[in-house]
């Protein structure tokens, strides 16, 4: 507390001094002119002023006397100079009829000291002239008939050289006066507390604690200033004026409000929640499905406007959250700072996150007040528990969806049309359909409804998710679509359909029959989604409806720019980041641009980062290259197929790749005719198409090889000898017919 008390009185002592200052400065000038250091010099010219003038009458008089006597003008004049106790001129002569008086360098003669005047007599009279000399003597302090540039006649004896001006002084005075005034107000602006930031620096308004805001918006519009520094700091008027109005509100409505126009800000839906024994008014906040982080709702308190904190922190702890993350929207700050509270946040172990009052300003008049929210969240949360991203199902949110623009731009920016999209688990099939979905979504002409298939049973899927009976057939679904969406195309994005297409193989496609012929009819335009059975049924089974019903779009790796973007930009938008371009190409390489294991190692990564580390660093990378969630993604790739005799060929194929480096039609029919198997050409032509489509193996020139180079990681020599012969051995042994 004393430490915090020294800067005022520190700034009490030297306000004081300043007025003191001044007060003496102005109270001098008047009562006590020959003291200040302004209004001296004046002073003491137009006390020495007379004397000054008097002596250079003598010399005028004495020189007259001279021209009299001798008939000419005395060539020493310095023998007829007058008799003067303490002389302040140095009389010289430079030409005949002139007389050059230089005034001692005097400091008791103020402002008279060191300059000079010139006089000089007319030829045949008594008249003299004079002019200021060089340096010149003040203006204020010649007679009226002396002036520069005036040629006048100089007489003295009937108009004698007092201060020309004797309000100069006073004027003077009111000028200093008015300097100093204007010079105060300007340090009064420049170093106010409240608002002296905001003028040298605009943008240090927007962290400006909430509460000062009134104060400050009254004295910009008193100053005139308010909409010049808000243009200067980038602030929106309407922003500041909600923000000043959230402020204001005292009583029971502040915090409805402040919530209220936090959760706009962020497109969040605010509404209370009731039954909490905090003291204060909670809460519930429901985020947009585009948020970057995982994090669909939060609780929002506010506690009661000066309460004991250490009350609050009781209470909060000992509040059931469950895994609901809350924000704790408090009044810290350098007046009110709540030590406890911050403490409390920081610490990771917790869901509590503190928005102190100057992030609540940079919230409700920044441009950026989804990056405070992040900002907050990453800083004190684990960020594992707000991660960015998506590592299961189909990606929802549109801040998580990298690269695909070719296959988007293919669907969208033509007419409609059906499509095949073919591709392995965890591809981006699902994210493709649903990144479809959102920008159909609120399109004049089109609507368009998503729908995953958990079994074979397509039509009553589709009727219990439009409202209907499950025994309604296709052609009503799509006549009750058409009527209620009238004059608009229909697109029916159908994901996960695999099991539909292989019971309809086995029971001659009548459905498929009936979605051909609605799409052959223009009433409705399908995407359907699946892996090998679609593929099977729409380009290998000849007698398939779905031959060249819809163009195949076959999902394989991201593109390169994609998977860096993917890695990099949702960390960049917590304030997190690889430490050094170099892993994120080694991230991207050891991944094969398969995007879900993109998101998986980064999310290890994060795992392994420890409290306050703010970059991944190459040792973070090899624990996540190493982890067991990678281990699993990695997995499953050999049971491809329903067929056991199918599957069998896949890991003989892929076991042969990791020990070969690369496979083939001609090397994996030798490998079987080496043990004893006569296979058929088709069948091997079928599994490596299979693990293709599966992005294991990827196809260069006439060579299979790894998609994935991690995958060609997980094989030991030694295990991938045995596990082949082992493969071969049961084949060799099976009466299957290869």
């Amino acid at each position: 507390m004393l430490d915090r008390l020294k800067p005022l009185r520190s700034k009490a002592v030297v306000r004081a001094v300043a007025i003191a200052a001044v007060t003496l400065f102005v109270a001098s000038a008047l009562f006590t002119p020959q003291l200040n250091p302004v209004t001296r010099g004046a002073f003491l010219a137009s006390v020495n002023v007379g004397p000054v003038w008097g002596e250079l009458v003598q010399w005028r008089i004495a020189l007259i006397q001279a021209r009299n006597e001798l008939d000419a003008w005395p060539k020493d004049i310095q023998k007829y100079a007058p008799r003067i106790a303490n002389p302040q001129l140095r009389v010289t002569s430079p030409r005949p009829n002139v007389l050059q008086a230089d005034i001692a360098h005097n400091p008791e003669l103020g402002k008279l000291a060191g300059t000079q005047v010139v006089v000089e007599l007319k030829p045949g009279t008594h008249t003299w002239t004079c002019r200021p000399g060089n340096p010149p003597i003040p203006s204020g302090y010649l007679p009226i008939n002396c002036q520069e540039g005036n040629t006048d006649d100089f007489e003295p004896a009937t108009k004698p050289a007092p201060d020309a001006d004797p309000f100069g002084g006073l004027r003077s005075l009111i000028l200093w006066c008015a300097v100093i005034f204007a010079v105060g107000a300007v340090v009064w602006v420049v170093r106010h507390p409240l608002i002296g930031a905001g003028q040298l620096r605009p943008a240090r308004l927007r962290r400006t604690p909430l509460a000062r805001l009134p104060q400050i918006d009254r004295l910009l519009r008193w100053l005139r200033r308010l909409e010049a520094t808000l243009l200067a700091a980038d602030i929106r008027m309407v922003d500041w004026r909600r923000a000043v109005l959230c402020a204001q509100a005292t009583g029971a409505d502040h915090a409805p409000a402040l919530a209220r126009a936090l959760a706009e800000r962020v497109s969040a839906r605010c509404q209370p929640s009731s039954d909490w024994a905090l003291p204060g008014q909670v809460f519930e906040w429901q985020f947009p499905p585009d948020l970057p982080v995982s994090l669909d709702r939060c609780l929002v308190f506010l506690p009661t406007p000066g309460i004991d904190e250490a009350t609050v922190l009781r209470q909060l702890r000992a509040a059931q959250t469950g895994s609901d993350v809350l924000l704790i929207v408090s009044e810290h700050r350098v007046e009110t700072p709540c030590p406890l509270l911050r403490a409390h946040a920081d610490d990771r172990a917790n869901l509590h996150v503190m928005v102190d009052s100057a992030s609540q300003t940079e919230w409700l008049i920044g441009g950026e007040s989804l990056q405070v929210l992040l900002r907050q969240l990453a800083a004190q949360l684990r960020i594992t528990r707000i991660s960015p991203y998506q590592t299961r199902g189909g990606v929802t949110r549109e801040g998580a969806f990298f690269g695909r623009a070719q296959l988007l731009a293919r669907v969208i920016n033509r007419e409609p049309a059906n499509y095949l999209v073919v591709g392995g688990r965890q591809l981006g099939k699902s994210s493709l359909l649903k990144a479809v979905q959102r920008r159909l979504q609120g399109h004049p002409h089109t609507v368009c409804h998503y729908v995953s298939l958990r079994d074979h049973r397509l039509a009553p899927r589709m009727a219990l998710q439009f409202g209907l009976a499950a025994d309604t057939p296709l052609e009503a679904i799509v006549d009750h679509l058409q009527a209620q969406y009238e004059g608009k195309r229909l697109v029916l994005l159908i994901d996960e359909a695999d099991l539909f297409f292989r019971d309809e193989s086995n029971h001659g496609y009548a459905q498929l029959s009936t979605l051909r012929a609605l799409s052959e009819e223009g009433r409705c335009w399908f995407m359907l989604a699946g892996f090998w059975d679609l593929y099977a049924t729409a380009v290998l089974d000849y007698q398939s409806p779905l031959r060249n019903f819809g163009e195949v779009l076959a999902i394989g790796g991201l593109e390169r720019a994609a998977c860096r973007e993917l890695a990099t930009e949702p960390l960049r938008r917590l304030r997190l980041g690889f430490a050094s371009d170099t892993l994120v190409e080694k991230l991207v390489d050891a991944s094969g641009q398969r995007a879900n294991l993109v998101a998986i190692l980064c999310q290890e990564c994060l795992e392994a980062l420890q409290p306050g580390e703010r970059a991944i660093e190459a040792r973070h990378l090899t624990q996540a290259l190493a982890s067991q969630a990678v281990q699993d993604a990695l997995a499953g790739w050999g049971r491809l197929s329903h067929d056991e005799a199918a599957c069998r060929l896949d890991r003989i194929a892929v076991y042969h790749t990791a020990q070969a480096g690369q496979t083939g039609l001609v090397a994996l029919a030798q490998l079987l005719q080496s043990h004893g198997i006569t296979a058929d050409a088709q069948a091997l032509r079928q599994s490596l198409a299979r693990l293709q489509l599966a992005y294991v193996l990827r196809k260069q020139d006439a060579e299979y090889r790894f998609a994935i180079p991690l995958l060609q990681d997980q094989f030991e020599p030694t295990e991938v000898e045995l596990l082949l012969h082992q493969e071969l051995a049961v084949l060799a042994r099976s009466d299957v017919k290869i």
